[in-house]
């Protein structure tokens, strides 16, 4: 793996949290109650292969959208368990919604975190950022993510979803593509 250099590193975080916080605004909307972010927390892979071992209460679920384009890498939005089900509850009304109903759910709201985090980058670099189709990891999120950590980089600039009394709603990820096989942002 190539790491990047002190400044590209720098722009990285910054796209990271322009993405994050036009996410936590679009989070914002959808639950109808103030939502911000925290600073961009740089995560390396050991921690992401921590978060999905055999000591892991994993359970959260995440919708992962690999982008092209602009930066590249990885896009995740993760709800741990209490999170996915308020989230669920707040916007299907009922606690316990039907499985398609939910998965549905989930990987829309996942669209939109996404849609608006990688539009703002976008107009930000002034290219292209195109999203895959979401894949959502119902239950092992940090198995996933400590795959995807390994296939593209080592390193994950991660941003948490709080509300107002400062409870995790989310958390926002993005994995860059190696700088070794990306153009500089």
């Amino acid at each position: 793996m190539t790491r990047p250099d002190a400044a590209h590193f720098d722009r990285l975080c910054e796209l990271a949290n322009v993405g994050a916080g036009h996410a936590a605004g679009a989070l914002a909307q959808l639950l109808g109650c103030p939502i911000r972010m925290s600073v961009p927390r740089v995560r390396t892979r050991r921690w992401a292969q921590e978060q999905s071992g055999p000591h892991s209460a994993d359970g959260t679920s995440g919708i992962f959208f690999e982008v092209e384009g602009g930066m590249g890498g990885v896009f995740a939005v993760l709800f741990p368990p209490g999170e996915r089900d308020a989230l669920l509850a707040a916007l299907l009304g009922e606690a316990d919604a039907q499985a398609e109903q939910s998965e549905s759910a989930l990987r829309e709201v996942g669209n939109i975190l996404a849609s608006h985090a990688l539009s703002a980058v976008a107009d930000l670099i002034g290219d292209r950022v195109l999203p895959s189709v979401p894949v959502l990891a119902l239950e092992a999120a940090g198995a996933v993510l400590a795959s995807f950590q390994v296939r593209f980089e080592e390193l994950a600039i991660e941003s948490r979803l709080v509300d107002s009394h400062g409870a995790l709603r989310g958390l926002v990820i993005w994995i860059p593509a190696s700088a070794a096989t990306q153009p500089s942002v």
